[in-house]
């Protein structure tokens, strides 16, 4: 099996792809959340949202949403705000960058800041599949088989585009480089490169690059050590130019201060169940970048 055995239906667990898969996602949670109120973080990448079971209800500006049960969930720039009814559980799966076309005929900036129901892009035979694994999970409370229905759909979606090509994805080092440099490595033009970047990454370098600095503060400040100094010594560590600038961006992207974050972690408040990933899950769950 490529997922973790696990004992009780109730346990939150994660899970390995299918080596077929594991070039374009990244692992899977199961968890059950504890339902009311919470604050989504902003992610930098598109997920794959499955209800196992329950209701989910995002705020937009025309009032709560309700997910729908099976959703491509695309970057989001600012934190959301949300609601489930208690007892809901979910199977997420995060999309490796540059890889979202090798699953759908979705290009990751189209997605961005929204979301989509798998039944509404699908056509033809992978209707038909979709279908059938909606089937699967409405008649089986048993989480493994549930994973393994959703799992043998996004084998057949994948199976349908291996041969097409990824997206741009920057190397390690490229976050690091003007735009200049990393155009002329792609053999592109700036504008070619940047018109590029936005359709694989879903928003622009600099933007992406002020979430990634963020997201890297907010798994230190889930688990801020004792001792790590005042929030100026912190947003100086992360290259912020000083306390305001790094507030600004944790609100952007929590909807926290820094001091109401690390407070909330550190309490057994249920609202703050997305921060509380243990470093190495969370770098199955999102790769070295986090959220």
């Amino acid at each position: 099996m490529f997922y973790l055995a696990i004992k009780h239906a109730t346990m939150d667990f994660l899970f390995a792809p299918s080596p077929a898969l594991a070039g374009c996602l990244l692992h899977g949670m199961v968890k059950a959340l504890p339902g009311g109120g919470y604050v989504l973080p902003a992610g930098m990448h598109p997920l794959i949202l499955v209800i196992l079971r329950g209701e989910i209800r995002v705020c937009r500006p025309g009032g709560m949403q309700p997910m729908a049960r099976f959703s491509l969930c695309g970057g989001t720039r600012e934190s959301l705000r949300a609601w489930a009814t208690p007892g809901t559980r979910i199977l997420t799966l995060a999309v490796k960058p540059g890889q979202l076309r090798r699953i759908v005929d979705f290009p990751a900036l189209t997605i961005m800041d929204s979301w989509a129901d798998f039944d509404d892009f699908l056509t033809g035979q992978e209707r038909g599949e979709a279908a059938r694994c909606q089937a699967r999970l409405a008649e089986t409370d048993d989480t493994a088989g549930q994973v393994q229905a959703v799992m043998a759909l996004l084998s057949v979606l994948h199976q349908g585009r291996a041969g097409g090509k990824a997206d741009i994805v920057l190397p390690p080092d490229g976050f690091s480089l003007p735009p200049a440099a990393l155009a002329a490595r792609f053999g592109l033009s700036l504008r070619q490169f940047e018109r590029r970047f936005r359709a694989s990454y879903g928003q622009s370098l600099r933007g992406l690059r002020q979430q990634l600095r963020c997201s890297q503060l907010m798994r230190f400040v889930a688990g801020r050590p004792s001792g790590a100094g005042t929030w100026a010594d912190v947003a100086a560590r992360f290259g912020y130019c000083d306390q305001s600038h790094l507030i600004h961006d944790v609100l952007r992207f929590t909807g926290y201060t820094p001091g109401q974050l690390a407070a909330g972690v550190a309490s057994d408040d249920p609202a703050f169940w997305p921060y509380r990933v243990a470093p190495h899950h969370m770098t199955h769950l999102f790769g070295p970048s986090g959220y």
